[in-house]
Protein backbone atom coordinates (compact mmCIF):
# COMPACT_ATOMS: atom_id res chain seq x y z
CA UNK A 1 0.00 0.00 0.00
CA UNK A 2 1.12 3.51 -0.75
CA UNK A 3 -0.30 7.03 -1.01
CA UNK A 4 -1.75 6.26 -4.46
CA UNK A 5 -4.07 3.66 -2.88
CA UNK A 6 -5.80 6.32 -0.82
CA UNK A 7 -9.27 7.59 -1.61
CA UNK A 8 -11.51 10.23 -0.07
CA UNK A 9 -14.27 8.71 2.04
CA UNK A 10 -16.97 10.11 4.27
CA UNK A 11 -19.20 13.16 4.09
CA UNK A 12 -19.24 15.68 6.93
CA UNK A 13 -22.41 17.41 5.73
CA UNK A 14 -25.62 15.51 6.58
CA UNK A 15 -28.07 14.55 3.86
CA UNK A 16 -30.94 15.54 6.13
CA UNK A 17 -31.24 17.63 9.30
CA UNK A 18 -34.45 17.30 11.28
CA UNK A 19 -36.28 18.92 14.12
CA UNK A 20 -39.70 18.27 15.60
CA UNK A 21 -41.55 20.24 18.27
CA UNK A 22 -44.62 18.70 19.86
CA UNK A 23 -47.00 20.43 22.29
CA UNK A 24 -50.29 19.38 23.80
CA UNK A 25 -52.48 19.82 26.80
CA UNK A 26 -55.45 18.30 28.61
CA UNK A 27 -57.33 19.47 31.73
CA UNK A 28 -54.55 21.60 33.20
CA UNK A 29 -51.71 19.32 32.07
CA UNK A 30 -49.38 20.31 29.27
CA UNK A 31 -46.58 18.54 27.48
CA UNK A 32 -43.90 19.83 25.15
CA UNK A 33 -41.10 17.90 23.47
CA UNK A 34 -38.32 18.88 21.09
CA UNK A 35 -36.44 16.34 18.97
CA UNK A 36 -33.44 17.05 16.73
CA UNK A 37 -31.24 14.91 14.55
CA UNK A 38 -29.21 14.44 11.43
CA UNK A 39 -28.97 11.68 8.87
CA UNK A 40 -26.23 10.77 6.42
CA UNK A 41 -23.17 12.49 7.84
CA UNK A 42 -19.89 10.81 8.77
CA UNK A 43 -17.62 11.59 11.71
CA UNK A 44 -13.89 11.04 11.91
CA UNK A 45 -13.66 9.60 15.44
CA UNK A 46 -10.15 10.70 16.40
CA UNK A 47 -10.89 9.69 20.01
CA UNK A 48 -10.23 6.08 18.97
CA UNK A 49 -6.51 6.94 18.81
CA UNK A 50 -6.61 7.27 22.60
CA UNK A 51 -9.04 4.43 23.38
CA UNK A 52 -8.08 1.69 20.92
CA UNK A 53 -4.32 2.12 20.49
CA UNK A 54 -1.37 2.43 22.90
CA UNK A 55 -1.13 6.18 22.34
CA UNK A 56 -0.99 6.89 26.08
CA UNK A 57 1.47 4.80 28.08
CA UNK A 58 -0.45 2.26 30.19
CA UNK A 59 -3.74 4.04 29.44
CA UNK A 60 -7.10 2.32 29.58
CA UNK A 61 -8.49 0.98 26.33
CA UNK A 62 -12.01 0.42 25.08
CA UNK A 63 -13.67 -2.97 24.90
CA UNK A 64 -13.25 -2.75 21.10
CA UNK A 65 -9.69 -4.05 21.59
CA UNK A 66 -11.23 -7.43 22.39
CA UNK A 67 -11.62 -7.73 18.61
CA UNK A 68 -7.89 -7.31 17.93
CA UNK A 69 -5.96 -9.47 15.51
CA UNK A 70 -4.58 -12.77 16.76
CA UNK A 71 -3.85 -16.09 15.04
CA UNK A 72 -7.27 -17.23 16.26
CA UNK A 73 -9.02 -13.98 15.19
CA UNK A 74 -7.81 -13.20 11.67
CA UNK A 75 -10.93 -11.19 10.69
CA UNK A 76 -10.44 -8.66 13.50
CA UNK A 77 -11.26 -4.96 13.19
CA UNK A 78 -8.14 -3.85 15.12
CA UNK A 79 -4.50 -4.78 14.63
CA UNK A 80 -2.74 -7.06 17.12
CA UNK A 81 -2.45 -5.62 20.62
CA UNK A 82 0.90 -4.11 21.39
CA UNK A 83 2.47 -1.73 23.88
CA UNK A 84 3.58 0.69 21.14
CA UNK A 85 2.28 1.91 17.79
CA UNK A 86 4.32 -0.20 15.36
CA UNK A 87 2.78 0.07 11.91
CA UNK A 88 1.32 3.56 11.71
CA UNK A 89 -2.08 2.19 12.82
CA UNK A 90 -3.14 5.65 13.98
CA UNK A 91 -2.58 7.29 10.59
CA UNK A 92 -5.87 8.42 9.01
CA UNK A 93 -7.80 5.45 7.66
CA UNK A 94 -11.34 4.15 7.26
CA UNK A 95 -11.35 2.60 10.76
CA UNK A 96 -11.88 6.07 12.25
CA UNK A 97 -14.80 7.05 9.96
CA UNK A 98 -18.23 6.33 11.48
CA UNK A 99 -21.84 7.10 10.70
CA UNK A 100 -22.74 10.25 12.65
CA UNK A 101 -26.52 10.02 12.21
CA UNK A 102 -28.55 10.54 15.39
CA UNK A 103 -31.91 11.43 16.88
CA UNK A 104 -31.93 13.23 20.25
CA UNK A 105 -34.71 14.23 22.62
CA UNK A 106 -33.40 17.72 23.34
CA UNK A 107 -36.14 18.83 25.71
CA UNK A 108 -39.19 17.37 27.41
CA UNK A 109 -41.40 19.37 29.77
CA UNK A 110 -44.52 18.24 31.60
CA UNK A 111 -46.44 20.92 33.48
CA UNK A 112 -49.64 21.38 35.43
CA UNK A 113 -51.63 24.62 35.69
CA UNK A 114 -53.63 24.74 38.91
CA UNK A 115 -57.36 25.34 38.72
CA UNK A 116 -58.74 28.81 39.28
CA UNK A 117 -60.24 27.84 42.65
CA UNK A 118 -56.81 26.86 44.00
CA UNK A 119 -55.20 29.98 42.56
CA UNK A 120 -57.81 32.26 44.15
CA UNK A 121 -57.40 30.57 47.54
CA UNK A 122 -53.65 31.18 47.40
CA UNK A 123 -54.25 34.81 46.32
CA UNK A 124 -52.13 34.60 43.18
CA UNK A 125 -53.05 35.17 39.54
CA UNK A 126 -51.52 32.00 38.18
CA UNK A 127 -49.74 28.89 39.53
CA UNK A 128 -47.95 26.25 37.51
CA UNK A 129 -45.52 23.44 38.38
CA UNK A 130 -43.41 21.56 35.89
CA UNK A 131 -40.68 18.99 35.49
CA UNK A 132 -38.24 19.25 32.62
CA UNK A 133 -35.51 17.07 31.17
CA UNK A 134 -32.87 18.17 28.69
CA UNK A 135 -30.89 15.80 26.45
CA UNK A 136 -32.72 12.77 27.85
CA UNK A 137 -31.65 10.26 25.20
CA UNK A 138 -29.82 9.94 21.90
CA UNK A 139 -30.32 7.17 19.37
CA UNK A 140 -27.15 6.65 17.33
CA UNK A 141 -24.70 4.05 16.16
CA UNK A 142 -21.75 6.38 16.76
CA UNK A 143 -19.12 5.01 19.18
CA UNK A 144 -17.85 8.40 20.34
CA UNK A 145 -19.11 10.45 23.28
CA UNK A 146 -21.56 12.61 21.32
CA UNK A 147 -22.52 12.57 17.62
CA UNK A 148 -23.46 16.26 17.80
CA UNK A 149 -19.85 17.43 17.62
CA UNK A 150 -18.73 21.03 17.47
CA UNK A 151 -16.47 22.29 14.71
CA UNK A 152 -14.21 25.27 15.19
CA UNK A 153 -13.27 25.85 11.56
CA UNK A 154 -13.55 24.19 8.14
CA UNK A 155 -10.58 21.94 8.90
CA UNK A 156 -12.22 20.37 11.97
CA UNK A 157 -15.66 19.90 10.45
CA UNK A 158 -16.74 16.33 11.19
CA UNK A 159 -13.72 15.54 13.38
CA UNK A 160 -14.37 14.37 16.94
CA UNK A 161 -11.43 14.86 19.28
CA UNK A 162 -9.31 17.16 17.21
CA UNK A 163 -5.95 17.77 18.84
CA UNK A 164 -5.96 21.13 20.62
CA UNK A 165 -9.74 21.23 21.14
CA UNK A 166 -11.45 19.27 23.87
CA UNK A 167 -15.16 18.93 23.26
CA UNK A 168 -17.36 17.46 25.97
CA UNK A 169 -20.72 15.76 25.38
CA UNK A 170 -23.92 17.57 26.28
CA UNK A 171 -25.17 17.08 29.83
CA UNK A 172 -28.46 15.63 30.90
CA UNK A 173 -30.28 18.20 32.99
CA UNK A 174 -33.35 17.66 35.16
CA UNK A 175 -35.34 20.62 36.43
CA UNK A 176 -38.29 20.95 38.80
CA UNK A 177 -39.92 24.37 38.71
CA UNK A 178 -42.78 26.50 39.91
CA UNK A 179 -44.19 29.53 38.10
CA UNK A 180 -46.15 31.95 40.28
CA UNK A 181 -47.75 35.09 38.91
CA UNK A 182 -48.61 37.46 41.76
Amino acid sequence: MNAECRTIIGATQPDFISGLNLTGGYVGFELSACFAGSQGNDIYNYQKVFTDFPFLFNGNRSTRVLDSYSPDNTNATLPALSSTIRNDETDPNSYFVEDGSYLRLKNLQIGYNFAETVVERLRVQDLRIYVQGTNLFTITGYDGLDPEIASFDNLTLGVDGNVGYQVYPVSQIYTLGVNIKL
